[in-house]
């Protein structure tokens, strides 16, 4: 489809149109674009790209006023919290949870289910000591978050949003006993129901994505003998091997439901006011045009500028969190656990069967031994 032309018209799950952006030029140029948003003027209205109540919060936004303003002022508040010196002194903590649950595993005999055992936990406890949420409620939490990724039959719209009454409640408590944690920071001038949207966005893209993120990851270098050579023979080249798996990832299918705020001119294709715009990042992480020989994973691949967490305003906030994490986590699995393999065919985690109905479309189990 890119080969003929990086913009076309689609239809989505819920037989809504939309326009599906492949081009990473495109892309680029789009969310850079003011005109371009993420909330809807309508949003009762407002096409989806699946039917998922995330998507109805985000097309809502999470405040009144210019939609371009509150983005840039959630945004001015966010940012700080995940600035390179806050990562790094993070960092101790985050190996601290990485090598405990390489503990735990290295207690069980093998094979052990990497995705339940260590790709889930792992996320979970980071996120949960960042946020806020009390370790005596993260498996609860983790409970919530799953009924928000669930996409098939039985899911209710009701038990989707059960989290946002859960973060409210805890926005609540965090003014009664303001902590050193994110809610504490952004509950500050804002009603708990912000604060609430805001901390489920972030929990949404930073649970489930970056476990998916791990478990793509450590399979691919564990069935793939040259690029596991090139992490263990130069640690260094861990950097660039995150970057590059980040860039061939195909988490979700890579579409972020982005809305047009006003008439939109590019490739003399008008966009208009309130149509859906579904930018595929996996797309452009493939386009030839930006990456040589963009199918062949490199991870020496440098200069690198994916896609995969946005661009310009919306870029992704979390992205240092992610990198921090899956930087610590693959070099901390591959020194410790040197001999860490898979423990089925790789065709079988790639069954449909094995796939749940998930936003993420991830697998559901990776089991390994050593």
């Amino acid at each position: 489809m890119l080969a003929e032309k990086p913009i076309w018209r689609v239809r989505t799950a819920t037989g809504d149109e939309a326009w599906l952006v492949l081009g990473h030029k495109e892309i680029r140029d789009l969310l850079r674009d003011p005109r371009l948003g993420r909330t809807h003027p309508n949003p009762a209205e407002a096409p989806r790209l699946a039917d998922n109540p995330i998507f109805e919060m985000i097309a809502s936004g999470a405040g009144g006023g210019d939609p371009r303003e509150v983005h840039a002022g959630m945004r001015a508040l966010l940012v700080p919290y995940f600035s390179r010196k806050r990562m790094a002194a993070l960092r101790p903590r985050v190996e601290s949870i990485v090598d405990a649950a390489i503990d735990d595993m290295l207690a069980r005999t093998p094979p052990v289910d990497l995705w339940s055992e260590f790709t889930l936990p792992v996320p979970l406890r980071v996120l949960g000591e960042l946020v806020g949420v009390p370790e005596d409620e993260r498996d609860y939490m983790a409970e919530l978050l799953d009924r928000m990724h669930e996409t098939g039959e039985g899911s209710s719209p009701e038990d989707k949003m059960e989290i946002l009454g859960y973060l409210t409640k805890l926005a609540a408590r965090k003014r009664e006993h303001p902590g050193e944690d994110l809610i504490t920071v952004i509950a500050e001038g804002l009603d708990d129901w912000i604060v609430a949207s805001v901390v489920c966005l972030l929990l949404f893209a930073g649970y489930e994505g970056v476990s998916t993120h791990i478990a793509n990851g450590i399979t691919r270098i564990l069935t793939r003998s040259d690029l596991r050579s090139a992490v263990d023979s130069d640690p260094a080249v861990m950097e660039t091997a995150v970057e590059e798996m980040l860039r061939t990832a195909n988490v979700g299918g890579g579409w972020q439901p982005h809305y047009a705020l006003e008439d939109i001119e590019i490739q003399g294709i008008t966009i208009r006011a309130g149509e859906l715009v579904l930018p595929d990042f996996a797309m452009g992480n493939h386009d030839p045009r930006q990456f040589d020989d963009p199918i062949t994973v490199d991870f020496r691949r440098s200069p690198n500028q994916h896609l995969t967490f946005a661009h310009g305003p919306w870029h992704c906030i979390g992205a240092p969190l992610v990198r921090l994490e899956l930087n610590v986590i693959f070099s901390r699995l591959l020194s410790r656990i040197p001999t860490l393999r898979l423990a089925t065919d790789l065709d079988d985690l790639l069954n449909p069967d094995t796939i749940k109905h998930r936003l993420s479309g991830t697998i559901d189990r990776l089991p390994v031994a050593w």
